[in-house]
Order: C-alpha cells, then structure tokens, then sequence
C-alpha cells in the first residue's frame, strides 16, 4: 500500500479557526505571506562540517555550503502550514548543475536532478487549488561549455511545470572551454534558439553571468559587450528580451579562491601563492521597455533579428581572437 506524504495528511484535516490570533484575525494576508516569506527564505548552511571543501569549483560566493531553510514556522499550527508549506520550495533559487558529476556539490546528482524537480513541481500544483502551475522565484544553472551546447539547458527548461521569473546562467572559469590550456575566451550561440522555443513566458530576466581569471578581464569584457550587441532570447510568448546595449546594467564582481583543484595546483593562474583572483561581469537581459525605463537602449540589430526570429549561430558567436587578447 502506497504511504500517503505527510503534507497531504496535514492538508487533508481543516485547520482550527484562528479568529482570535492577530496573525491571522488582524494581519492582512498580503503582510502575513510578507513575513511568512521572511522566516522561510533560505540560507547558507553554518555548520563547519557542511561547509564545501575549498579545492572544488562549485565552492564559490552564496554557495560555500548547502542551502537550507528552518522549517520552525511550518510547524507552529495547521493553519500556518496550509499557507506556507510550498513557499520553502518556491522562494529558494533552484540551482542546477549541468555539468559532469565532479563539478557539481555531492548532494546534488547530475543524471537524477531533472526527474526530482519535476516531482516536486507537479506534487506542488496538484496540492493548489486551481491545479495551475507555481511560479518560482528563481533558476540558477551552472553550465560547462559543452553541455550547454549539446542542448542541456533546454532540457531542463522543458522540464513541466518550471516557470521561472527569473533564469541565471552562470559560465565559471572551468566551464569555457579548454581553459585548461589557456585557450581564449569564446562562446558560441547554437544553443539559444533552442532555449528560447521554451523558455517560459514567466521569465521576466535572463541573466548571463560570465567569470574568468582577473588577468582575463578584456577578454571577459570583450564577450559581454559583443554580447550586448548580438543577442537576445525570445519567450514562448513571443516576447523578447534584450540587454543594455550602452553596458549601464552590467554588474562587475571579484572573488579569490585556491588555485588547487582535484589535487592539482594551477601556478599559471596565481596572483598570489595559492590564490586566483577571479573577475565576474554580469549581463542582464529584460524587455525592452525595462531596458529603457532604467535609462538604456537596445541594440537595432538585436531588435532587427529579434522581429525577424533570426537565430544566426556563426553571426551571434562570441570570441577574443580578432582582438589578439
């Protein structure tokens, strides 16, 4: 005999009245989510013990360590958790590695990742009362280079029920390829298209997050700008959206790390002995009238290829080598 899940157990008793509770008899409910939404949003697992081993490449800002969420308020009464239960899920970033198994954290599992998310996805809408689909606050999707061109992320996108608002692709230092042997910066455009025939129309922002060696920050800028001018991504919906071509919403971050991994010191790439210094930019990509309402502008070939549905691979390619860096 199938068990039946404890929440459903828990969703299956009416809760008792709370008329005499402030939180639930005073507060409006648009503040009583707000706070509810505070006391479950998730955060870096403290214990020194769970703490990500410094001579991985996942180790890196906001992931040192397995996210998690107290669950304390879940438990206070039925009522709460009628309210609530699915919010840990929903206010939490997914992140996802699509990656070989070694360069993801040891919780996660590469090859099963898929299959779980959408169980609990559809275990979430089912429990709704309207059955309808749960938008997600948002998706990161850490990628190497050759699964994202083998089509991965659109995999994962097709995944049913996923509506994120927003989607953050992040390519690390070992992610491009042959950055083993210093290889310049490229990044090919064949995957997008594909991306884009499913790209939820819940996504409000596509954020690219490009990270290599400080001591590569032209080529990193001369990625991000050629990026700014080429491409853009289509939802299902037919919307497009585009990135500040005049780089004002870029953001540029800095962090060092050990220059081992997998048992190997990288003395090429230290700044320092057993330090690199890694340079981030990142490239947002939104609706056009967003761009402009925060003061930016859209480039006219992207809004040209856009209108014409014009996914030119060999144009869209990125690359440093014209630029002899």
């Amino acid at each position: 005999m199938t068990k039946t899940p404890l929440h459903t157990q828990i969703l299956s008793v009416p809760a008792a009245l709370q008329d005499e509770s402030p939180l639930f008899g005073v507060i409006p409910a648009e503040v009583r989510s707000a706070i509810f939404s505070l006391a479950l949003t998730d955060f870096p697992d403290p214990a020194p013990d769970n703490q990500y081993a410094a001579d991985t490449c996942y180790r890196r800002p906001h992931y040192f360590a397995p996210r998690k969420t107290d669950t304390a308020l879940l438990r206070t009464c039925r009522a709460a958790y009628a309210e609530c239960w699915f919010l840990p899920f929903m206010l939490q970033e997914q992140a996802h590695w699509l990656t070989a198994q070694d360069r993801a954290p040891p919780e996660y599992r590469v090859h099963m990742s898929r299959a779980v998310l959408g169980a609990r996805l559809q275990q979430i809408r089912e429990q709704r009362d309207d059955g309808e689909a749960v938008e997600i606050e948002g998706l990161r999707v850490f990628a190497q280079m050759y699964k994202l061109e083998e089509g991965s992320l659109a995999v994962l996108l097709r995944t049913p029920g996923l509506c994120p608002r927003r989607l953050t692709l992040t390519i690390r230092h070992t992610d491009w390829w042959f950055w083993e042997d210093d290889t310049p910066l490229r990044f090919e455009a064949t995957w997008i298209k594909a991306v884009c025939d499913v790209l939820p129309s819940s996504v409000r922002e596509l954020c690219i997050e490009l990270e290599s060696l400080e001591r590569k920050k032209d080529q990193v800028d001369s990625i991000a700008e050629q990026m700014r001018e080429k491409w853009f991504f289509k939802r299902m919906d037919g919307a497009a959206l585009f990135p500040d071509v005049t780089g004002g919403n870029v953001e540029v971050s800095r962090w060092s790390g050990t220059s081992t991994w997998h048992n190997k010191t990288w003395t090429r790439d230290e700044t320092e002995p057993g330090r690199i210094d890694y340079y981030v930019v990142s490239v947002p990509f939104r609706l056009q009238h967003a761009v402009e309402r925060k003061g930016g502008a859209v480039s006219d070939e992207a809004i040209h290829a856009a209108a014409g549905n014009i996914f030119d691979a060999r144009k869209m390619k990125l690359h440093t080598w014209k630029t002899g860096q």
